[in-house]
């Protein structure tokens, strides 16, 4: 998330590292969405799978602020994919190892069939069979699928928008998602095996949040900026939004939209412009990086371990413990950092 740029006259830092404590902070309060969901507990975040949507939200304005020059430098819309694609593969791979893992301890199918579903997932080939989930056994890997086919449009379409179209692109695509949401009656679209006639429901979810992120992020390089939040309190924002979303007087449809389209980019756009002390860079940036693996595998931990002790307190606290230690445990073996997208020498600048 680095910006070396410096538009009119107006110098950025050198890194947004409030950005990863909140990609931290989503990835933990999605694991406590699934905590109430597997262990059926009623807690604050029932509607924490909307963190999903300030996902695309960062990738887009991150991805603005950090890489649209290079994509404008002449990197290819294949290669720049590509390259996303070896960043994101480890998540792909240790998610769906754990998974296949619990899959084959607990009989899920012969194991021919879950050899044959494990090399289907880990070549990112989603299942078309209109049931069931999008992927076999790693549920939260639809969301790595969208991220790479939003990164490749990006590369090949959206980088060529004007800053100016590109917020009435954004504002299409959301009232889009008004119609898919009312359609649908929340906002979970993406997550299950599409059909011919649920396919393209997952495309407005992705596309209001992750091109609106682009908008936004190329407004901040501008340096376009509103009134500052104490950097405790705009990381705050969201958790408290989020817990709030279920006790508003509206219903499931209005309450996920409410939240996705008009609080959620209010919300990244205070903790882009926040202030936190540099001393904590370090801390912000290890969370960052942690809340991938911890994405990955939570959901099958959560759900292996409920399936052999049961449903009880101390199992919900054991469960959230493994998850994380499972997951610490894959940030020290694996990288997830990949290697920067480089700049072929020579090219003319494009766009």
């Amino acid at each position: 998330m680095t910006d070396a740029a410096n538009q009119g006259g107006v110098t950025h830092s050198t890194r947004l590292f409030q950005l990863d404590a909140l990609r931290g902070i989503a990835a933990l309060v999605i694991m406590l969405f699934h905590l109430d969901l597997v262990y059926r507990i009623h807690g604050p975040f029932v509607r924490g799978y909307l963190f999903v949507d300030m996902f695309f939200l960062l990738s887009g304005f991150v991805l603005a602020v950090s890489t649209e020059r290079k994509l404008n430098a002449g990197i290819g819309a294949l290669a720049f994919t590509r390259d996303r694609f070896v960043r994101l593969w480890p998540l792909v791979a240790v998610g769906a190892g754990v998974a296949a893992a619990r899959a084959f301890a607990i009989g899920m199918a012969d194991p021919l069939t879950l050899l044959l579903w494990l090399v289907l997932d880990l070549a990112m080939i989603p299942s078309l069979t209109g049931t069931g989930p999008f992927y076999r056994f790693n549920g939260p890997q639809w969301t790595l699928f969208y991220e790479l086919l939003a990164n490749f449009l990006h590369a090949l379409v959206l980088r060529k928008v004007p800053t100016r179209w590109m917020l009435a692109l954004a504002l299409g695509l959301g009232a889009a998602l008004i119609v898919t949401v009312r359609i649908y009656k929340t906002d979970t679209m993406g997550v299950n095996a599409p059909t011919w006639g649920t396919w393209w429901m997952g495309l407005p979810r992705v596309g209001w949040s992750y091109v609106l992120g682009v908008w936004m992020g190329r407004k901040y390089k501008e340096g376009v900026r509103g009134p500052v939040l104490p950097w405790w309190l705009a990381l705050a924002l969201p958790v408290v939004g989020i817990a709030m979303v279920p006790r508003l007087p509206l219903s499931l449809a209005h309450g996920d939209l409410v939240f996705v389209i008009g609080f959620l980019p209010l919300a990244v756009w205070a903790v882009a412009q926040s202030h936190p002390p540099k001393a904590l860079q370090p801390a912000f940036e290890w969370f960052g990086n942690y809340s991938l693996p911890l994405y990955c595998v939570h959901l099958t931990v959560l759900a292996w371990i409920s399936e052999v002790f049961g449903r009880a307190v101390w199992v919900q606290v054991m469960a959230v413990g493994a998850a994380m230690l499972l997951a610490w445990f894959f940030s020290r073996l694996v990288s997830f950092k990949g290697r920067p997208t480089e700049v072929k020498r020579g090219l003319p600048p494009q766009g």
